[in-house]
C-alpha cells in the first residue's frame, strides 16, 4: 500500500518568497520511523526537514524532530520558528488573540514560542532560547584566521573569538568589516579540521558594518554538514548572548536589535533577538521573524 506524507515547504526569517531559509514540514510524521525520516530529510535536502508527533509531554502542542540530511538534532531555530508558523497557519496551535503562547516538544525538552497575530492569522513567531553557557575564548586568533581565509588584522580587535551555547554550540568570530565578512570562506579542510577539535556546531563570523539599513550585525554560519547556512536561529540566540556580554550592540539592561544573514547567498534573511542583561547575568534570551509559505505537497511512500 503506498503511504503518503503530506509536506508544507516554507523559507524562514524572511518576509518574501525565496528568501530566509528553507524547510520542509511534515504535518504528520506518523507511522515513519527515524530511519524514514533521515530519508525523507535527505531526500527534501533543505538544511532541515521537520516531522510533527502527538505530543508526550503535558502542555505541549506538538512534538517535533529535526533533521538535516545526514543527523537528527535536538533543537533548532529556524525550524522551529517556522514549523510554529506552518501549525498555526494550519489551526493546529490555536491562535487566542495578538499574543498566542504555546509549547513544542523538541529532542531537548519544552520549547516556549510565541505567535503574533493579526486578523486571526500569524504574522510572526518568536522561539525562547535557554541560558546562555560560554565556553573557552580561542586564543589561536592566527589559525581561526587562517581557516577562514582572512587575515588577523581582519579579526576585530576589542572582542573575543569565544563558544557559546544555549543548547547548540557555536565559535563566535568578530569581524571588523562586512568586507572581511564576504571575503571569509567556507569548506577548507582548516576549517574542518578546527571545528572538529572544537566541537562545535558551526563558526558565526560577524561584522557591525550591515548591508540593510536596518540590521545592527552582518553575519554568516560555517558549519558542519552545511557548508553556509542563510538563517540560523540557534546560533542567533547565542549571538545575543554575545552582544550583551561585550557591548557589540549597546550597554542598556534590555536589548533588541537585527542580524542580517544569507546576503551572500542570495537569501537574505533577518533574525530578531532580544536579551536582558543585569550585571553579568544574561537572560531572557528570544529569537523571532517571519516565514513565508510557498509550497506543499505529498511524497509517496511504497
Amino acid at each position: 500500500m503506498t503511504k503518503r506524507y503530506h509536506f508544507v515547504q516554507a523559507d524562514v526569517f524572511t518576509d518574501r518568497p525565496f528568501g530566509g531559509n528553507q524547510l520542509a514540514v511534515f504535518t504528520d510524521g506518523r507511522g515513519l520511523t527515524a530511519g524514514e525520516m533521515q530519508t525523507l530529510a535527505r531526500e527534501m535536502n533543505y538544511s532541515e526537514s521537520t516531522f510533527v508527533l502527538p505530543a508526550e509531554i503535558p502542555g505541549a502542542a506538538r512534538r517535533v524532530r529535526i533533521f538535516m540530511p545526514g543527523r537528527e538534532l535536538p533543537m533548532a531555530g529556524h525550524p522551529t520558528v517556522g514549523t510554529t508558523y506552518v501549525l498555526a497557519s494550519r489551526g493546529e496551535i490555536a491562535l487566542t488573540g495578538e499574543m498566542t503562547e504555546a509549547t513544542l516538544q523538541l529532542g531537548i525538552g519544552p520549547m516556549p514560542v510565541v505567535i503574533e497575530a493579526h486578523e486571526g492569522k500569524p504574522q510572526f513567531v518568536w522561539m525562547v532560547h535557554r541560558a546562555p553557557e560560554f565556553g573557552p575564548v580561542i586564543e589561536d586568533r592566527e589559525g581561526v584566521a587562517q581557516a577562514l581565509g582572512i587575515s588577523t588584522t581582519d579579526l576585530h580587535p576589542d572582542w573575543p573569538i569565544q563558544i557559546v551555547s544555549t543548547g547548540a554550540p557555536f565559535l563566535y568570530v568578530p569581524l571588523g568589516s562586512l568586507d572581511a565578512a564576504g571575503r571569509s570562506r567556507a569548506g577548507s579542510a582548516s576549517l574542518h579540521d578546527l571545528l572538529a577539535r572544537l566541537d562545535v556546531d558551526g563558526i558565526y563570523l560577524f561584522s557591525t558594518e550591515t548591508v540593510a539599513q536596518e540590521a545592527h550585525l552582518h553575519a554568516r554560519m560555517f558549519g558542519v554538514g552545511i557548508p553556509e547556512d542563510p538563517a540560523t536561529g540557534a546560533a542567533a540566540g547565542p549571538m545575543g548572548a554575545y552582544a550583551a556580554r561585550y557591548g557589540v550592540i549597546g550597554d542598556g539592561p534590555a536589548l533588541r536589535f537585527i542580524c542580517e544573514q544569507g546576503m551572500e547567498m542570495g537569501r537574505p534573511s533577518q533574525i530578531h533577538i532580544e536579551v536582558r542583561r543585569s550585571g553579568a547575568e544574561i537572560s531572557n534570551i528570544r529569537i523571532g521573524g517571519r516565514v513565508v509559505i510557498v509550497g506543499e505537497g505529498e511524497i509517496f511512500w511504497e
